[in-house]
């Protein structure tokens, strides 16, 4: 889609609202329009994880730009989110694994295997957890999201350090996805069991 389209149509969304935002021109339509944009933000944040420094750093730079790409739009990404539309979350959800793997190869994490897979799902729910805090944070410096992402890093640092623990990442339903991989594992037991 044009950036010029793209722009009109995400004008009329946060104008508007998701559902009730129409364009009279046959330029596209607005899911289209959020496909777009989505690969956008990925991108945005994508490069800004090609940086310099650790894993934890690019990782917080990449997340921070992609945020960044969403302030810009932050009336649009607002009426979606407050539209919870079954479609949006489809296309979203069905978007958004591989972006994520995206972001997390380009920050230098090693997705591989079934770790490689827990990984994901843990970056996957401190985004949302750090998306969550976003919708909530009204400063223009977005420096509540900042001091957020920057605590779901530590604790996401920490568990890879101190044993892969979702419990010490502290973000629901990964606690339980951590169990029944356990029990599939049969590797993944301690010592002596």
């Amino acid at each position: 889609m044009e950036a010029p389209t793209l722009s009109a149509w995400l004008q009329l969304i946060g104008r508007d609202g998701w559902r009730k935002a129409a364009m009279d021109s046959a330029a596209g339509d607005k899911f289209d329009a959020l496909a777009a944009f989505q690969e956008h933000v990925a991108t945005e944040a994508t490069n800004g994880a090609r940086g310099s420094g650790s894993t934890r750093e690019r990782l917080f730079d990449g997340l921070m730009q992609g945020f960044d790409a969403l302030q810009a739009e932050r009336a649009a990404v607002l009426a979606v989110w407050k539209s919870r539309d079954p479609g949006v979350a489809a296309l979203i959800a069905g978007r958004a694994g591989w972006q994520l793997r995206r972001l997390a190869t380009a920050a230098g994490v090693d997705v591989s295997g079934v770790r490689g897979q827990v990984r994901l799902a843990a970056l996957a729910a401190l985004a949302l957890k750090a998306f969550g805090t976003w919708r909530q944070d009204e400063a223009a410096d977005m420096s509540g999201t900042m001091a957020e992402l920057d605590r779901l890093l530590d604790k996401a640092e920490r568990a890879e350090t101190q044993g892969l623990s979702a419990d010490l990442i502290g973000l629901p339903g990964l606690s339980s996805l951590g169990d029944r991989l356990s029990a599939l594992l049969p590797f993944s037991g301690r010592p002596g069991d």
